[in-house]
């Protein structure tokens, strides 16, 4: 069949390049190469593990082998024998000299105590929790000597699935807690009864989450160096948030921040994985300050398998009326989120509730939302962040209601988008959606799949042999998360410098995982002052010469770091500007900043260059630079006018200020004999607002989908009956391969968002719940009237093989 050949199309309304006064946007928009791409490509850049020096200590850790119980005695005389061990540090050693590390949400939150320790010293609550570090001249010897460590447990009785932590009279995950339940949602809006009692079609449903990862290339690495006659502390790590981890090691050290620096490399991916709370951030700084040397914690990819997220459960109902619009909604989640840890991953269950009804305008909402804490390892941030699993919820509602209508599920969608004037629009939970154009981008969408090709190859398919479906979704991505009381803050800062040569520097808060954000944000830049990029130089992730912000969570890094760098750039320009319209004898409105000169109205034979009127500035600061203020450097600090932490009359906030949208169509076939997917065909149409570079956007956007179709398929983490993970490396939890993955055509729309200066969103997560929810969806209508039966995410082929029997019979 044909497939269109186009590899990405815009719509015509053309994209606003130059929203809010960004310069002539000579570079926004332009999908120029990364900075440093060919270092990256070539392996020239040293990532945090490259940075271990000869005669640093190594620690391998001992781990819980079970999943609740006590500590008895433990015995560290041989581990502590071994050759080449330095020392080994136990729970009772870590209390002696440190504080519990501050949890990403308040403790008075909790239902019970949460001193959490870099090592358990009473109770474990999860295997794989550290116990005892072992602490040795090279790897092999401390992993060598670990072995030796002897640990006597009392057993407690594991609680190993939501199900067991909400039975009344069960087991405690936690014995210093009264309950399992650590946190409650519900959200209300209009009259669900009276609602589903008055609508013409109701159905409704179950979708459960298996547990799953980030799995990024590079694991988790950290390097302390404590400086004993400075009294200082350098941590090195694989670290999005370098400013709340030095925050988080004064608390436990007892130490000033002065006496911290976080540095973070280069990353190897991120996606959530490395946001700041992993034990072993705090335990280096220990035990470098105590033995007082350099001390290396790199993590195996069994340790890293040791982080989760996502294990949900959702019932729902939706109601329709007679012409297909959709009245009524609710759903009831429980999140089972496993121990609670220092970081925040657990908040992506509570996340989950605020998204619904996604894009879709529905009068009557009611949704319930539990997270409970059992013995399995705790959530730690991923791609989605809740999000995810909201869609795909979502929109198989709608699919089952279109069913129930005997309508088309794209009219079904079409009657109940959002339209564009509707924006902003406020969802049932607080969130204030900022802008959105969903119709036209399904238009858009239904012009790049050929979807009449593609139902005909369906029915001509021999159904016993193959089976094809054809899925659509939509995904909707609040991203720029801020969470009050928490140190996931809602603004960034960037402090630009423009040095008497006329090179510019942008030192922001906002960490780089990978993705090439100070490309964007040195094309921002450039475009402020008519630069090249490459006259930028972008200085992120060392706290020493950054300002404070929150670093790289939630798509953040353009829409605040980016828009903080340019208020401060507009500032400075306007000093530069001053001292340009003496030099040329013109009011600094007339000048036009282009191509590293200022003209007077474009006028090339009325211009200075740039870096002349700056050098000017700099020598002559008693003459024609007497009114500007020196140096030539500006800090400012971005935050969004769309977050709201002070309750409304409905005691809703709004965590998120940003709001891209995708929408997704996907061609799958399922082989009969095997229950093997494979995805023939992908488009979707992405609105993240104004494109700052499209090259990098597609690559967030291409990944994003891609990771989607793994979760949808085949990532999943399996624990045995003692609580212990049963996949623990690449051979067991199953990644898509470049085979797997279909050509992804894409489209694009702009928004702009109102409330950012740059009119951008984030872009860093948007597709992947759409992946998500299209593949089950497809598999749904490759199945027929056995769809409705498709509840149990990722989609492997033991849980397809009876629906296919079904499907067949």
């Amino acid at each position: 069949m044909a497939i269109p050949e186009q590899e990405s199309a815009a719509n015509g309304t053309g994209p606003a390049l130059s929203h809010a006064g960004v310069g002539t946007a000579a570079w926004v928009g332009r999908d120029i190469p990364r900075k440093d791409a060919d270092r990256f490509v070539l392996g020239h850049i040293d990532y945090t593990a490259d940075m271990i020096a000869p005669g640093t200590l190594r620690v391998a850790i001992v781990r819980s082998s079970h999943a609740h119980a006590r500590i008895g005695r433990i015995d560290t005389a041989a581990a502590s024998a071994a050759p080449g061990v330095v020392a080994v540090f136990t729970g009772a050693d870590v209390r002696a000299c440190s504080a519990p590390m501050p949890t990403r949400v308040p403790r008075e939150r909790f239902p019970g105590p949460v001193d959490i320790w870099c090592l358990a010293a009473d109770e474990v609550l999860y295997v794989g929790q550290p116990i005892a570090a072992v602490v040795a001249t090279s790897l092999n010897d401390a992993e060598a000597a670990k072995s030796l460590v002897e640990i006597d447990y009392d057993m407690l009785e594991p609680v190993l699935d939501a199900a067991a932590a909400l039975a009344p009279g069960g087991a405690l995950a936690r014995a210093d807690w009264p309950t399992n339940v650590v946190a409650r949602d519900t959200i209300r809006q209009g009259d669900l009864d009276r609602a589903f009692q008055a609508a013409f079609r109701t159905v409704g449903g179950e979708i459960s989450f298996g547990s799953g990862t980030s799995a990024p290339m590079e694991p988790r690495c950290y390097i302390a160096d404590w400086d004993d006659r400075a009294s200082h502390l350098t941590l090195h790590g694989t670290l999005q948030q370098p400013h709340p981890t030095r925050w988080m090691l004064a608390q436990v050290l007892g130490l000033r921040e002065a006496q911290i620096r976080v540095v973070a490399p280069p990353a190897g991916g991120t996606f959530g994985l490395k946001m700041v709370g992993h034990p072993e951030e705090a335990l280096v700084a220990i035990l470098s300050r105590e033995l007082k040397r350099p001390v290396a914690f790199l993590e195996s990819r069994e340790e890293c398998f040791l982080a989760n997220a996502r294990e949900q459960t959702h019932r729902f109902e939706i109601a329709a009326d007679a012409q297909g619009r959709i009245i009524a909604f609710r759903n009831t989640i429980v999140a089972d989120v496993g121990a609670i840890g220092a970081g925040g991953g657990w908040v992506m269950a509570m996340v989950t509730p605020t998204v619904f009804p996604t894009v879709y305008d529905v009068p009557n909402v009611a949704v319930d939302a539990v997270a409970v804490t059992t013995n399995k390892p705790p959530w730690q941030g991923i791609r989605g962040y809740g999000k995810e699993t909201a869609n795909l919820v979502m929109e198989r509602a709608v699919e089952l209601i279109a069913v129930e209508l005997g309508m088309s599920s794209i009219e079904v969608r079409r009657r109940n988008l959002l339209p564009k004037q509707a924006f902003p629009h406020r969802l049932p939970s607080g969130l204030n959606l900022d802008s959105g154009d969903y119709a036209p981008a399904l238009d858009q969408l239904l012009d790049l799949f050929p979807l009449d090709e593609w139902r005909q190859r369906q029915q001509d398919a021999d159904s016993n042999d193959k089976r094809i479906g054809i899925g659509f979704a939509f995904d909707l991505t609040p991203e720029g998360a801020s969470f009050p009381g928490s140190m996931q803050a809602g603004f960034e800062t960037s402090t630009v410098t423009v040095d008497p040569t006329g090179t510019v520097r942008v030192a922001t808060s906002v960490t780089s995982p990978g993705g090439g954000n100070e490309t964007g944000i040195a094309q921002i830049v450039a475009d402020v002052f008519g630069l090249l990029p490459d006259d930028v130089t972008i200085i992120q992730g060392d706290t020493d010469i950054t300002p404070f912000g929150t670093g790289n969570t939630s798509s953040r890094s353009l829409m605040f770091g980016g828009a903080a760098a340019v208020l401060a750039a507009r500032e400075l320009k306007s000093r530069v500007a001053a001292c340009a319209a003496t030099l040329l004898q013109a009011e600094p409105g007339e000048l036009v900043f282009a191509q590293g000169r200022i003209c007077v109205d474009a006028d090339a034979d009325r211009s200075v260059p740039f870096k002349q009127a700056v050098s000017t500035i700099y020598t002559h600061a008693y003459s024609i630079a007497a009114d500007i203020e020196l140096p030539l450097q500006v800090i400012k600090t971005y935050r969004s006018p769309n977050i709201r932490h002070v309750p409304d009359e409905f005691g809703r906030i709004s965590a998120y200020p940003s709001f891209p949208y995708s929408v997704h169509a996907a061609a799958i076939e399922i082989d009969v004999a095997t229950a093997q997917v494979r995805v023939l065909d992908y488009a979707a149409i992405h609105d993240c607002g104004v494109v700052v570079n499209p090259g990098l956007v597609e690559g967030q956007f291409r990944g994003a989908v891609a990771m989607g179709i793994g979760a949808a398929l085949w990532e999943e983490l399996l624990y045995d009956e003692s609580g212990a993970t049963r996949t623990n490396r690449f051979k067991s939890y199953v990644l898509p391969r470049a085979p797997d993955l279909p050509r992804i055509r894409m489209g694009h729309r702009v928004t702009p968002s109102p409330f950012q200066p740059l009119g951008t969103k984030g872009a860093g997560e948007s597709g992947f719940g759409g992946a998500m929810s299209v593949i089950t969806n497809a598999i749904a209508d490759a199945l027929g009237e056995h769809g409705r039966h498709v509840n149990r995410v990722p989609f492997k082929p033991d849980r397809l093989l009876p629906l296919l029997a079904g499907a067949l019979s």
